[in-house]
């Protein structure tokens, strides 16, 4: 049983890769026509503020760990987790990010019902505070994107009240009993809520920030581009949440993003903002994991030479 489950893991891995791969390629022509328009400084700096932005999506993740139980994962084992994990958004379907970080949490022994109530926790901190940032900020700016996508803001206020620590907790709970995950005892405070959504919001300042450096490349000179651009990017990262069948969001993500920016930047500029936005995502995806990755093999042939 343990070799098929490190089995299905490093299987599901390589179908995470296969498809993170085929997303790039099949962009390839219009990314190089893409890359033409920018210059080198603007795309390694967008792509550092985006890899910033995992580093504090991932802090926002295990913020979460906090008051789940009596400690967390290290810093290691938790960017071993959750970067390998997140992979699992380039299979069709929200949930397989939450799945494959369960099922990689045993190897730090992470009981997959713990692994759960953090996972899906901080999928909800990241859509809440996504939204009410969308809000907010393009209430005032772009408000003709907020008409178009009208269908995703209710995600602020059910959300809010799904997170507020006794729904959450009970709604856990009953969540467990019925799929026979593992004892109702897990839990998560308002504490670590509150930090997980510290960390998610300067998650969304990182976002935002790189597609203002793109922006600006492209010509966008209006002083309100870094606030669209923060707004335009939370909205369209919670459209393609909310559109499960696409992986990662793709194709939804860049229209909502597009349409979002329609006020300082022609659609063509948009769609280049859009399509070197994406796949400066799918690179730091790729990178960050690959990073950890090496580390994760070692430790499971030290584990396995152990036992």
């Amino acid at each position: 049983m343990r070799s098929w489950r490190s089995a299905a893991r490093i299987a599901f891995i390589v179908l995470a890769v296969a498809l993170l791969i085929v997303t790039v390629a099949r962009e390839r022509s219009a990314l190089a026509a893409a890359m033409q328009q920018l210059s080198f400084v603007a795309l390694a700096t967008s792509a550092l503020l985006v890899v910033a932005g995992l580093v504090a999506q991932m802090l926002s993740w295990r913020a979460l760990f906090a008051e789940a139980s009596s400690e967390g994962p290290s810093l290691r084992a938790s960017a071993q987790i959750y970067y390998i994990g997140q992979l699992g958004k380039y299979v069709p379907g929200s949930i397989w990010a939450v799945v494959a970080q369960s099922e990689l949490g045993l190897g730090h022994r992470i009981s997959r019902s713990r692994s759960a109530v953090v996972a899906l926790g901080a999928l909800a901190v990241l859509v809440v505070t996504g939204t009410g940032v969308a809000a907010a900020v393009l209430s005032f700016t772009s408000p003709g994107a907020l008409s178009s996508y009208w269908w995703a803001l209710p995600a602020l206020p059910v959300g809010v009240f799904l997170l507020m620590p006794p729904v959450f907790n009970r709604l856990i709970r009953v969540a467990l009993r019925v799929t026979h995950r593992g004892a109702p005892t897990e839990s998560i405070g308002a504490r670590s809520l509150l930090v997980s959504s510290a960390w998610a919001l300067v998650m969304w300042g990182f976002f935002g920030a790189h597609a203002w450096v793109l922006a600006d490349a492209l010509g966008a000179r209006s002083s309100r581009v870094a606030l669209i651009c923060l707004g335009a990017f939370a909205l369209a990262w919670v459209v393609g949440l909310l559109v499960v069948i696409a992986p990662a969001g793709a194709g939804a993500r860049e229209a909502a993003l597009v349409l979002a920016l329609g006020s300082v930047l022609d659609r063509p500029a948009a769609l280049v903002l859009a399509l070197v936005s994406r796949i400066i995502m799918v690179v730091a995806d790729a990178v960050v994991a690959g990073a950890v990755f090496p580390d994760l093999l070692l430790r499971r042939r030290i584990t396995q030479g152990d036992g």
